[in-house]
């Protein structure tokens, strides 16, 4: 599934570039966007450059960061730059005119395709790298450091091929960043859940044994009645929250049940996410 995640990303980033950027000058993120800078300007295969630039920043990377995600991310590279040569010559057979349209439908694809490689823990490299590492050492969100490092490619984009185009390539690279957001929550949203319930240890036992998800008490105290309370606290994955909801319903109907999302979550059954 973790390679099959990494092939539906890149082609999605291929088909992004190589349909609807590319044809138009318009630009996409790190060492894709300077890859088609120099192949508008000098006729260099998209897919090559994109492998050259990448192989000092995976010594790097190997350095510095883990070697699980290096590997992955240096064969992820592979099939980015495979399938950047091998979609090429798509625009000859697919075209879209309308430059507004490349820049939206280009942001989406890319969105997708970057989305995708990140939840398969992965990377397609270059400025993703720089980025991870950035993350790794002071704990800011990589869609964040991109957006920076990407401003100014799309500065110098902008001096090439003018400002016209480099406001189109904000439009994309906005969508397309909106887009890794909503992928990432829709396959790893976290949530927080705090049940206020007379059959706190039975509950607790359930969600231990059913889900395999870990619980704490916290103590409290009932303002009108003034009995002790046990209230359970757990983080579970949005795709487990209905069979929780389930357990609850079993184990007592009357219970009070709070669910917020869980911006980050680290530690035991729970892999760091990459953005």
């Amino acid at each position: 599934m973790r390679i099959l995640g990494m092939i539906l990303g890149n082609i999605f980033c291929a088909l992004a570039i190589n349909g609807f950027l590319a044809p138009h000058k318009l630009l996409s993120g790190g060492v894709g966007g300077i890859a088609i800078l120099l192949n508008a300007t000098t006729g260099i295969q998209i897919g090559l450059t994109v492998f050259l630039m990448n192989l000092p920043l995976f010594l790097v990377s190997y350095r510095k960061l883990d070697r699980e995600f290096t590997l992955y991310s240096f064969i992820n590279m592979m099939l980015f730059s495979f399938t950047l040569l091998f979609t090429s010559n798509l625009f000859r057979q697919f075209t879209v005119d309308d430059i507004l349209l490349s820049a939206v439908f280009g942001g989406i694809f890319n969105g997708l395709g970057m989305g995708l490689t990140f939840k398969s823990r992965s990377s397609q490299g270059g400025t993703d790298i720089i980025a991870a590492f950035i993350k790794k050492k002071w704990n800011i969100k990589i869609t964040n450091v991109l957006m920076g490092a990407n401003l100014i490619i799309v500065s110098i984009g902008g001096a090439a091929f003018g400002a016209e185009r480099a406001m189109y390539t904000l439009i994309a690279m906005y969508v397309a960043y909106q887009v890794v957001d909503k992928v990432q929550l829709m396959f790893n949203n976290k949530l927080s859940v705090m049940i206020i319930s007379q059959k706190s240890e039975e509950l607790s036992s359930e969600i231990m044994d059913e889900i395999g998800r870990g619980v704490t008490f916290f103590k409290a105290e009932g303002a009108y009645s003034g009995s002790d309370q046990k209230v359970v606290y757990s983080i579970v994955n949005s795709s487990e929250l209905q069979k929780l909801r389930t357990i609850v319903s079993r184990v007592d109907p009357n219970a009070f049940m709070s669910v917020n999302e869980a911006t980050e979550v680290r530690g035991r059954g729970f892999k760091e996410s990459l953005i």
